[in-house]
């Protein structure tokens, strides 16, 4: 492929969101930064009044406290009944674009994605899940698969969206404390099944409990086998520390931990919360294999980046020996 058949397979990220968004609710959406430029409660007002307008023929007041409907001389339930349901559409419509403006902040950080379009389907899919999430904090992890899933499509499966879409405020947030120490092998997410380095992160057994309920880990403890010698090593790493594991001869052995792991919906949402990783979580864990296997080799080394093929390239300071050495200083 020529350089100008790749310039061409790149799109903006505004771009392909707008025409995305406009596609799937029926209207074109406007970015949030538009719309400051103009008065924002003129603005507002124009979009409620349009709303209910277009919905029910109901009169509308509005003033500092908000938008409510004025209901005092209607006498048919059928008309009530209608500025009710208009209310809520008015809501519907702010939650979903609530979800947008954050997914093109997230975007505005993105030079150009894929051309390949988003599949209608997921996009219904997608603004019916949103429509009654209200919760700032949600709004934002809504925002991020939708800003990953312009980047990339197919990122985000049908499952995790029912899944996400289902979780309470207090799940996500077990979830983000989990999900800060989940570890990597060969495409596995996970952590170790160690009650006492979990406790020392504060995660206990029910809130992978809580986490299996919500499709999202798994609570059965499984294993994960590493094959080393010292000619084959294996690895284990999280976004920004890679653990090699070796062993000290060429004699063949099998380090088998015990693991919890992150469902398919799991990995995906990972990348959307966007938890800031524990990072002395793989440290801790490096320096447990390493002192309950005496016949292998364990370092840990800073990740500098991972190219588009996978291959990755860390720094040869071994910083688990700097972490021995700074325990026994302050001993």
């Amino acid at each position: 492929m020529g350089a100008t058949e790749i310039v061409q397979a790149l799109v903006s990220p505004a771009e392909k969101l707008i025409d995305a968004v406009s596609g799937a609710i029926g209207k074109a959406y406007e970015p949030k930064y538009v719309r400051k430029m103009a008065d924002a409660k003129a603005y507002e007002l124009k979009l409620i009044s349009e709303t209910v307008r277009n919905n029910s023929d109901v009169p509308i007041v509005y003033d500092s406290t908000g938008v409510s409907i004025d209901t005092s001389n209607f006498e048919e339930i059928a008309k009530r009944a209608s500025s009710r349901l208009a209310y809520q559409e008015i809501a519907k419509q702010q939650n979903i674009e609530a979800v947008v403006d954050n997914a093109y902040e997230e975007l505005e950080k993105v030079e150009s994605v894929s051309s390949e379009p988003v599949k209608p389907d997921w996009m219904i899919r997608f603004f019916n899940s949103v429509e009654d999430i209200s919760d700032e904090d949600m709004q934002k992890i809504w925002g991020r698969i939708l800003a990953g899933e312009i980047k990339e499509p197919n990122s985000y499966s049908y499952r995790t969206l029912e899944k996400l879409k289902n979780m309470t405020q207090k799940e996500a947030e077990c979830f983000q404390l989990v999900s800060s120490l989940a570890l990597q092998n060969s495409g596995r997410y996970f952590i170790l099944s160690d009650n006492e380095l979990m406790h020392k992160y504060d995660v206990y057994f029910s809130h992978i409990l809580q986490l299996e309920e919500c499709g999202l880990m798994s609570m059965q403890s499984l294993t994960l086998t590493l094959n080393v010698s010292s000619s084959q090593m294996d690895i284990i790493y999280d976004s920004g520390i890679v653990g090699i594991i070796k062993g000290k001869d060429e004699t063949p052995r099998k380090i088998v931990l015990v693991i919890y792991t992150f469902t398919e919906s799991g990995k995906q949402l990972i990348s959307a919360i966007k938890t800031k990783e524990k990072t002395q979580y793989i440290i801790d864990c490096l320096d447990h294999i390493r002192k309950n296997n005496q016949m292998i080799s364990v370092t840990a080394h800073t990740i500098n980046y991972i190219d588009d093929k996978g291959k990755m390239y860390y720094n040869q300071k071994d910083i688990l020996t700097v972490e021995e050495t700074n325990q026994e200083g302050n001993c």
